[in-house]
């Protein structure tokens, strides 16, 4: 649970604090509900996460139940998982990442899709410097 909650959070670059600042919650009230399963949160708790992501708590708690999981990719509107990804190029791109790391566990929703094409469109400079550095660790050659 925390995993879904923590990942939807940093991908909107929201912190914990922001939140318990804006909703008036205990910092620590917030952190316990981020370990423990949806069923415990208080509607406060919930609300306050669902307002920080901009998303009605209904949908929020969509995305953090637990349900059966179904891998959405649809080649002809090129939508994964609801996601529109106008770019045939970074479409596929995507959805080679996708299917990949599905295969090894990952199950993506709509915010992660939407996460990847962004930084695909609008890289993150500062994660590009890391991940070069972290490559250069292991001598793997970054140049094109």
């Amino acid at each position: 649970m925390s995993t879904i909650i923590l990942r939807l959070l940093h991908n909107a670059n929201i912190s914990i604090e922001e939140i318990s600042k804006k909703s008036q919650i205990p910092l620590d009230a917030l952190v316990n509900a981020t370990e423990e399963p949806i069923e415990f949160w208080t509607i406060r708790e919930l609300n306050a996460f669902a307002e920080s992501l901009k998303i009605k708590p209904g949908e929020l708690l969509e995305e953090l139940q637990p349900s059966t999981y179904i891998l959405d990719i649809d080649d002809d509107a090129q939508t994964i998982q609801g996601v529109n990804i106008s770019n045939l190029e970074n479409y596929y791109a995507i959805r080679a990442v996708v299917e990949a790391e599905h295969l090894e566990g990952w199950n993506p929703v709509a915010a992660d899709i939407t996460y990847l094409n962004n930084q695909i469109v609008n890289p993150d400079s500062e994660f590009i410097k890391d991940v070069e550095s972290a490559l250069n660790e292991y001598d793997v050659n970054t140049e094109e």
